[in-house]
C-alpha cells in the first residue's frame, strides 16, 4: 500500500502561524518500508508565551526521533520514544521561558496497511472513508469531562455544551505531572481509499465531516486546500490558526475498492474497544484495561457534539471558547509515578471533579 500525502495551512485572522506539520520523506524508501509514512501536526497554545516555538519544537523533534528508527523496532515504541523525546524538549522549553509554555500533538503512521497514533490535547484525527468521516483520538478538553457527567446524569448535555471553559485543555505537551496520551493499542486496518487527516481547531471548528468527506472525493492536496478556502470563506471574526494535513490510502496494484458503511463501523469500532488513553510517566506507560465502547458510538460512529464542529450551514462569526491550561488532576499522578485514568472513551462516567482552570487564554 503507498500513501499520498497532501497539506493546507493558514495564519487566519492571527499574528502569527503557531501551528506546526510535518511528514516524513516518502522518497525514502529504505525508510518507509519499516517507517511508513508519518504525519505530524502541532497547535501552540497561543494564550500562553512561545506558543509557536512549542509547537514547532515538537514536531520537528517527534519527526527527528521517529527518523531515528531502525527496522527492528516496532512503529509503537518509535511514536512512544519520538513523544517522550517531544514533550521533554516543550517542558525544556517551558523551564526557559517566562512564561508557560504549551502545544498539542497529534501524530498518525501509516506502514503495510495499518495505522498507528498518538494524541495530547485537543488536535484532531479523522478517518474519511466512503460517505463518512470519524474522529479516531480523543479530545483533552474539560468538555470531554462535562459530557462524562452528562453519561452519569449529573449534568444537563445543554449545560455542558454552553459551558464557558469546555474548550480548556486537561494535557498537552509542556504541561506539569504525567500527561494523559491517547493512542491506539492494537494496529488499525486500512483499506484502499482510505483518507487519514490530521488538522488543528482552527480547521473543525469550522467545517463540517460531511464537508471533509465531500473534500476527500479529490486528491489529498486539492482536498485540503478546498477545506481551507472553505475556512476562510467564513470569515469568522477571530478565525484561528488553519492546518490540515492528510494523506491517502493507494494500493497500486488493485482498483480502489467501495467499502459499505457497516464495514467501516466495525473496523472503527474494533480497534477503539482496544484503545485506551495513556498516563505517560517516564519510568513505564500502562494501558487501561477497560474497554472504550459506547453504544452511541458503535449505531452512528460518533455522536455529532456541537461543541466538536460547527454545521456546514453555520453563519457563526463569533470566536470559539478560548482554551486555556488546566492543572493535572490529584488522582492523575505524577511523572515517573503514573496513575490510570478508568474506563476511558468519547463517553465516560467521571472520576473526579475536574482541577479549577489555571493559567492564560488558548
Amino acid at each position: 500500500m503507498k500513501f499520498i500525502p497532501g497539506n493546507a495551512q493558514h495564519i487566519g485572522k492571527r499574528k502569527e502561524q503557531q501551528d506546526a506539520f510535518a511528514f516524513s520523506n516518502p522518497a525514502d524508501e529504505a525508510f518507509a518500508a519499516h517507517g511508513g509514512l508519518l504525519a505530524v501536526v502541532a497547535d501552540g497554545m497561543g494564550g500562553l508565551a512561545n506558543g509557536r516555538q512549542a509547537s514547532t519544537l515538537a514536531v520537528r523533534t517527534f519527526l527527528a526521533e521517529y527518523e531515528r528508527k531502525s527496522a527492528a523496532e516496532s512503529v509503537p515504541n518509535a511514536m512512544d520514544r519520538a513523544f517522550r523525546t517531544a514533550f521533554r524538549a516543550v517542558e525544556e522549553l517551558n523551564q526557559r521561558s517566562e512564561g508557560q509554555t504549551g502545544s498539542t500533538l497529534v501524530a498518525a503512521a501509516a506502514r503495510g496497511g495499518f495505522l498507528y497514533w498518538l494524541a495530547i490535547g485537543d488536535s484532531h484525527l479523522y478517518l474519511v472513508r466512503d460517505d463518512s468521516a470519524t474522529q479516531l483520538n480523543r479530545d483533552h478538553t474539560f468538555g470531554e469531562r462535562l459530557l462524562d457527567q452528562v453519561a452519569e446524569h449529573r449534568m444537563e448535555r445543554a449545560e455542558a455544551l454552553a459551558h464557558p471553559e469546555r474548550a480548556h485543555l486537561t494535557s498537552y505537551l509542556g504541561m506539569e505531572g504525567a500527561p494523559l496520551v491517547d493512542r491506539n493499542i492494537r494496529p488499525f486496518r486500512l483499506e484502499p481509499g482510505d483518507h487519514i487527516v490530521l488538522c488543528s481547531d482552527g480547521i473543525y471548528r469550522s467545517v463540517s465531516e460531511n464537508e471533509l468527506v465531500q473534500a476527500f472525493q479529490a486528491a489529498p492536496r486539492q482536498a485540503c486546500e478546498t477545506i481551507k478556502n472553505r475556512v476562510l470563506a467564513r470569515r469568522l471574526d477571530d478565525q484561528d490558526n488553519l492546518t490540515i494535513a492528510a494523506f491517502r490510502c493507494d494500493d497500486t496494484g488493485a482498483a480502489l475498492l467501495s467499502t459499505p458503511r457497516r464495514r467501516m463501523i466495525a473496523a472503527v469500532v474494533a480497534t477503539l474497544l482496544a484503545g485506551a488513553d495513556i498516563v505517560a510517566g517516564w519510568g513505564a506507560w500502562r494501558a487501561i484495561g477497560e474497554q472504550r465502547a459506547k453504544a452511541g458510538f458503535a449505531a452512528g460512529l460518533k455522536s455529532k457534539r456541537p461543541d466538536r464542529i460547527t454545521p456546514a450551514d453555520s453563519s457563526k462569526s463569533a470566536a470559539p471558547p478560548a482554551r486555556k491550561a488546566i492543572s493535572p488532576e490529584s488522582d492523575r499522578g505524577r511523572a515517573g509515578s503514573p496513575q490510570v485514568e478508568k474506563n476511558p472513551g468519547p463517553i465516560r462516567p467521571a472520576n473526579a471533579q475536574a482541577a479549577p482552570p489555571i493559567g492564560p487564554a488558548r
